[in-house]
């Protein structure tokens, strides 16, 4: 959607507003952090009502989903700002979201990883979000006891999010 609205000219003419770039940066990401802290909350209560998964400690697990959208919308700025087309940066996106999900834990746990992959996993932030919710579902976790994952994806958010940020602004003054 990045990239569309580059195509398009829309981010062109917010320019033009009355707006600094600053402002429209932040739009940008706001918007990337809603679409996805509204999937994962979608996910989270359709789960919850469809199939009776219990996610355990509401606040807790509102907090992990809103950190791993921080995260999330980070990340999709920087794929946003470096892509040039909107195709291949869906399918690079879905391809790298898978691979990235894989190795975090998602599709087989954690605890079955070789200590190599362990090690690597650590690096994504679903290796953390993981860690959080089996906090908060197995044992029975709260706030207190996920502050290190929320932590870590929040310094996740912090580091690629000023990333996102600059490129995006480097993409919009080339483009003009």
């Amino acid at each position: 959607m990045l990239i569309q609205s580059r195509e398009l000219g829309v981010t062109r003419r917010e320019l033009s507003a009355p707006v600094t770039a600053g402002q429209v940066i932040g739009g940008e990401v706001l918007g990337r952090f809603v679409i996805s802290l509204t999937q994962g909350l979608y996910m989270v209560v359709g789960t919850a009502v469809l199939f009776g998964v219990n996610w355990g400690d509401p606040l807790a697990t509102g907090l992990v989903v809103a950190s791993f959208a921080g995260v999330s919308a980070a990340a999709a700025m920087v794929l946003g700002s470096l892509m040039d087309n909107a195709n291949a940066a869906g399918g690079l996106g879905i391809g790298l979201g898978l691979v990235v999900a894989g190795l975090g834990g998602s599709m087989l746990p954690i605890e079955l990883f070789p200590s190599s992959l362990t090690v690597v996993s650590a690096l994504t932030p679903h290796r953390w979000a993981y860690e959080a919710y089996a906090e908060i579902q197995r044992r029975g976790g709260g706030v207190a006891d996920v502050l290190p994952q929320l932590g870590v994806l929040v310094a996740m958010t912090a580091l690629l999010l000023p990333l996102g940020a600059w490129l995006l602004q480097r993409s919009l003054s080339r483009a003009m």
